[in-house]
């Protein structure tokens, strides 16, 4: 069996420390699941620590067995390469000394995992950043709490996505056979989105007051660790991008941030973006990204992959051998211009942004 080869994505100057915990929004009931308790909200932590911290430790798991489990049972696999689930990060060191760094939000996509772009993560953290990585209860494959608990995707709300999935699949494929200019593009993307996805307007509000409840406990929790002065980057793929998007808008926390591979889902009617923001996406998704180059009086950049699929913007291109699903770029090659897009755009606009 051939060996899966992974990046080096610990470039940086420093090692990479892990930590989980759990927030729980006692102002919001669940409606997801069986419905029942507060909203509980998953975290990872990605952070630099000195390489001297490291020494000697061993490597975290990237997976649990559960979890890992579950992605097998959730994508098909048949996971035969168990490398991809020990990390070239350490759980519980203690952060860089006498140091803060600039914060990075990334939420995952739909029915996606927390650790879903951990190489690109520990690739930000090894350069002087703390990613916090947000998971979204029944909303993510499978989010694990610090009790012991954990929740698995809701698959009630396949049927909630859809009124008529053959018709929101014929129109899908009509839209993105559309040509025309940006604004030509995102009228007819809006007509769709509010026509079919109306559940997904509805939720991103909350991944939204999700993400911004993780916000709130860091400046608590880590308030020594991390460096607020020049706000906080936000980063994402797929609906966790459209996430990035609609924080940059609708928060002053977040001053810009990216949306890897996500439909711009959301009513922006009228409003202007004022934070810079780079779009990437692969080119037969470019219908649905137009609004990101829209109405902006900040910089904005887009970046078309010609030859990749959605979910190889994921750690899911190193192990699901499908190009169909994943695309024709090699994998070490998409990782490298994944890093080295979000570790320019960040410096120039987060840790070096007056």
């Amino acid at each position: 069996m051939k060996k899966i080869e992974l990046p080096n994505y610990i470039t940086g100057e420093y090692a990479v420390g892990t930590e989980c915990f759990t927030i729980t929004d006692n102002a919001r009931s669940e409606v997801l699941g069986p419905g029942t308790g507060p909203r509980k909200i998953a975290v990872r932590m990605y952070y630099p620590t000195n390489k001297s911290n490291v020494a000697g430790l061993e490597r975290a798991d990237i997976l649990s067995e559960r979890k890992a489990n579950a992605l097998a049972k959730a994508y098909y696999m048949k996971i035969k390469d168990t490398s991809l689930f020990k990390g070239d990060y350490y759980e519980h060191v203690p952060h860089a000394e006498n140091q803060k760094f600039p914060l990075i939000i990334f939420n995952h996509g739909y029915n996606a995992y927390i650790e879903c772009n951990t190489f690109l993560c520990c690739q930000l953290a090894s350069t002087g950043y703390i990613v916090a990585s947000v998971g979204h209860a029944y909303e993510a494959v499978i989010n694990e709490y610090d009790d012991g608990s954990y929740d698995l995707y809701d698959k009630k709300i396949n049927k909630k996505m859809y009124d008529n999935m053959f018709k929101t699949l014929r129109d899908q494929k009509k839209l993105m056979k559309e040509q025309g200019s940006p604004e030509e593009l995102f009228e007819k993307f809006d007509f769709f989105q509010k026509e079919h996805m109306a559940y997904i307007l509805g939720r991103l509000p909350q991944w939204a007051e999700d993400t911004l409840q993780v916000v709130n406990a860091l400046k608590t929790k880590y308030a020594d660790w991390i460096n607020f002065s020049n706000g906080i980057g936000a980063t994402g793929h797929s609906l966790g991008g459209a996430t990035a998007y609609y924080l940059c808008h609708h928060s002053d926390d977040f001053v810009c941030g990216i949306n890897i591979d996500g439909g711009v889902f959301g009513e922006y009617d009228g409003m202007i973006m004022k934070k810079p923001f780079l779009q990437i996406c692969c080119k037969e998704n470019y219908n649905v990204v137009t609004r990101a180059l829209m109405a902006s009086e900040a910089p904005v950049q887009c970046e078309i992959f010609e030859d990749m699929k959605h979910l190889g913007f994921t750690d899911a291109k190193f192990y699901i051998p499908f190009k169909s699903l994943a695309g024709k770029m090699p994998p070490l090659e998409m990782h490298e211009r994944l890093s080295t897009l979000h570790l320019e755009f960040f410096e120039k606009y987060l840790k070096t942004a007056n």
